[in-house]
């Protein structure tokens, strides 16, 4: 037998759980082998003193001091997100969401194929130019074209919506921020 092999057995070997084939195996390497002979006896000593540990009695105020060591920690640093980050994942998760519904529910939505035909000439000089290119490539892309023009309207709306809020909640927050600071 190789110390390669033996090395791994000895633990199992102290224990006792190998088979007897492999327990004769490992005995007759040991008593050839000065170097897995010394690794047997440190392992026979760590088991020895691992087995002679006392528990470990704690302060009585442990808890206490402890939870007062984390309150004068330094808070950890947030790392924000920017705005055009957020929104370029919104916008990202938008658009996969739509390709997604269009291509599971494509064939039952072709009905709205007028609708997104109105909305499309209903626009812009460019976005009629648009909507007839389009047209012409594949017959579902009405559909497709107003899922576009809906979620450009609704990413719209999200964002004026979130600019206006920020405007008019941002000097309560600071006041409110202000106060709690001033406590």
């Amino acid at each position: 037998m190789r110390c390669s092999s033996c090395e791994p057995l000895l633990d199992r070997f102290i224990e006792g759980t190998l088979t007897p084939r492999d327990m004769a195996r490992v005995a007759a390497h040991v008593r050839t082998c000065a170097r897995c002979d010394g690794l047997l006896n440190e392992l026979r000593v760590v088991d020895a003193l691992l087995a002679t540990t006392a528990p470990v009695e704690l302060a009585p105020n442990f808890t206490f001091a402890v939870m007062a060591e984390t309150r004068a920690m330094p808070l950890a640093a947030v790392r924000k997100l920017s705005v055009w980050a957020v929104l370029a994942f919104y916008v990202i998760g938008a658009w996969i969401a739509l390709s997604g519904l269009y291509v599971v529910f494509g064939a039952q939505l072709s009905h709205l194929g007028a609708a997104g035909r109105a909305v499309a000439t209903a626009g812009a000089q460019s976005l009629s130019v648009l909507s007839a290119i389009a047209q012409s490539i594949s017959p579902a892309t009405p559909l497709v074209l107003g899922s576009v023009i809906g979620v450009l309207l609704l990413d719209t709306v999200l964002v004026i919506g979130g600019v206006m809020l920020y405007r008019s909640s941002r000097a309560r927050l600071a006041a409110h921020i202000n106060r709690s600071e001033a406590v």
